[in-house]
């Protein structure tokens, strides 16, 4: 390994720049303040890259500098001999973050690693937030402190708990690639100090709420969508990827197989969003008859329509045969809410609904947390535990109930009987 030595940048006459040697050297390198310290050491040798030179190789070196002092200098050259005999040839990998996000990008959509959905709010929180602040910057040389920082960057421009953490989830996900790959050692997101996404209390509709809604729904061709919903918790991706053929009216049961999602003006048909996504549901009576009906109506439409009907296969859809775009049920619930001055509901909170319904009705966490295709209980608790206090003071009654239950009542004889 060289010794540290000073040097400058100062050109002579000709325009060249000085040497190191003591006929070449710059005249004001007699100033002991005049230039900087460095270091330079030999890395090995490489194959030589320049056309025209197949066989030969050239030298490799490692070299800084400006520093102050010597002792600045060497303390610099030993760190950077031991992260290079860590790292080896990586050490030299100039690949930036910016560049290797890209590339992990676009492979896991090539390989249809992510949901069109997901893999579009991915790309966009690279696009928009990590690689403008991080991109720049080599991917051998990310550390925890410059995740920390750029995570501080987000909270300090307002950016909510939630965003943040999908952020930054985003990022640790393309760093444990990177670790994969044996490009780093490390995630450098690990550990990460993140702002605490607290889940807001899932508010839901009373009975004579949705009853009311249900009654001005069913006005609306969208009216059985809706009641589906909050009688089977389905997504609104899943109940818009229904197909006839994943209902059986006789047993009574839907077959969760597929969802639709929305990119851009884009429909695309997927797999649910979680492997207990896929499920079989089973559906009430009048829920049963009310999709016999549709059925009909729909055979009706398929007539009326003609060559001009499109018959997508779905369960729901529009007059003329065609998917439903997942967006319209939202924009049909909103302006019903807002016509019936009800308490503001968005279409995912008819699934909290269903839960709602469920869990007063005495059904099993665990049950309720496979109808509703969580991938854990532990989310189903997560979300719905607030709403078990009524359910667990029942239990409670009813144990005390068992254990001591009330005295018969005494009845006073009637005189003359």
């Amino acid at each position: 390994m060289a010794d540290v030595s000073r040097r400058c940048g100062c050109r002579d006459e000709s325009g060249k720049v000085y040497g190191t040697t003591a006929a070449t050297r710059c005249p004001q390198m007699a100033n002991p303040r005049h230039g900087s310290w460095g270091f330079r050491f030999s890395a090995g040798s490489v194959p030589d890259p320049q056309p025209g030179a197949p066989g030969k190789t050239k030298r490799r070196y490692v070299q800084e500098w400006g520093y102050k002092t010597a002792k600045e200098a060497k303390e610099a050259r030993e760190a950077a001999g031991k992260k290079y005999k860590g790292q080896g040839d990586r050490f030299f990998d100039k690949t930036t973050v910016g560049e290797f996000l890209t590339d992990w990008m676009d492979r896991q959509e090539r390989q249809g690693e992510l949901r069109p959905s997901t893999a579009r709010m991915y790309r966009s929180y690279l696009v928009k937030d990590i690689v403008p602040v991080l991109g720049d910057k080599r991917l051998v040389k990310l550390t925890r402190n410059d995740v920390a920082g750029f995570v501080d960057s987000l909270r300090d421009a307002g950016r909510g708990a939630t965003t943040v953490r999908r952020i930054h989830a985003t990022l640790s996900s393309a760093l444990s690639s990177a670790v994969k790959r044996g490009m780093l050692d490390f995630n450098p997101a690990s550990r990460a100090d993140l702002p605490d996404a607290a889940h807001d209390q899932v508010k839901v509709w009373g009975r004579d709420d949705t009853l009311r809604f249900l009654e001005a729904a069913h006005e609306h061709r969208l009216g059985d969508l809706y009641e589906v919903a909050i009688m089977t918790g389905l997504r609104r991706g899943e109940l818009c990827g229904l197909r006839w053929e994943d209902v059986d009216l006789v047993e009574g049961r839907l077959s969760v197989r597929r969802n639709l999602v929305q990119v851009g003006n884009e429909v695309r048909e997927g797999q649910p969003k979680t492997t207990a996504g896929e499920r079989s549901v089973g559906i009430p009576a009048h829920v049963v008859d009310l999709l016999a009906k549709l059925k009909d109506r729909q055979d009706a439409e398929r007539e009326a329509w003609a060559e001009a009907y499109q018959d997508s296969g779905r369960v729901f859809t529009y007059e003329d045969g065609r998917q439903l775009r997942p967006g319209y049920p939202s924009k049909v619930l909103e302006t019903l809410v807002k016509r019936l001055g009800l308490p503001s509901m968005r279409f995912h909170d008819l699934r909290h609904l269903f839960a709602s319904i469920q869990l007063d009705a005495g059904t099993p966490m665990a049950m309720v947390s496979k109808l509703m295709g969580h991938s854990t209980i532990a989310i189903t608790a997560d979300l719905y535990s607030h709403l078990m206090d009524d359910a667990a003071a029942r239990a409670a009654e009813a144990a005390a109930s068992w254990l001591r239950p009330s005295p018969a009542p005494v009845v006073e004889p009637v005189e003359g009987l």
